[in-house]
């Protein structure tokens, strides 16, 4: 009995788990920065149809001063690749921003950089790093303005061309296959 749902259980975690881990890349924004990208999650052989582009954004307490002056300075996105190399780099500036909403319905301000086109693309996991440049700021790892660090990782190059989903599947029937043959 216990080798018959072990099977449904495993492939019912296929599809539960990464709708977990992927059901909202954009939630950092509550903290009141956020960066995400348009492939968050995907496995994409480079270059990306669309190409890899991230998107940034802050909240309006943040953007802006009380009376209403651009706090932001700039921010600069770096595309690291799996050796955390920095790839590529895009800086947006105030005025690349745009006004939107949060997931949870507070105002932001947000932009897309351009596309990322580093030289070459290595098979691994890519990251996007985020650094918040605001008047006044924080100050952190001793860089003048630094206010927040935000990251999010894209997996860009798989390690197998036919895709990680069907090396899961080949895996869970091979489970499948040797667990019927013990019964």
């Amino acid at each position: 009995m216990k080798s018959k749902l072990i099977i449904p259980l495993m492939a019912l975690t296929l599809f539960i788990i990464p709708v977990i881990v992927l059901a909202d890349p954009w939630s950092a924004i509550n903290s009141g920065y956020g960066v995400t990208t348009n492939h968050h999650g995907e496995e994409i052989v480079p270059p990306g149809d669309p190409p890899l582009a991230a998107k940034v954004g802050l909240l309006t307490e943040k953007f802006l001063f009380e009376n209403g002056t651009t706090r932001l300075i700039n921010v600069t996105v770096d595309l690291r690749d799996p050796y955390e190399n920095v790839v590529d780099t895009q800086t947006v500036y105030p005025e690349d921003f745009g006004p939107g909403t949060s997931p949870n319905g507070q105002d932001m301000n947000f932009t897309w950089t351009d596309p990322f086109e580093p030289d070459t693309w290595t098979v691994g996991h890519y990251s996007v790093k985020a650094y918040f440049y605001l008047k006044g700021g924080q100050g952190l790892a001793n860089a003048e303005d630094l206010d927040a660090m935000r990251a999010t990782t894209v997996m860009s190059v798989p390690e197998a061309p036919i895709g990680t989903l069907t090396i899961l599947l080949t895996m869970i029937a091979g489970l499948a296959i040797f667990a019927r043959k013990r019964l």
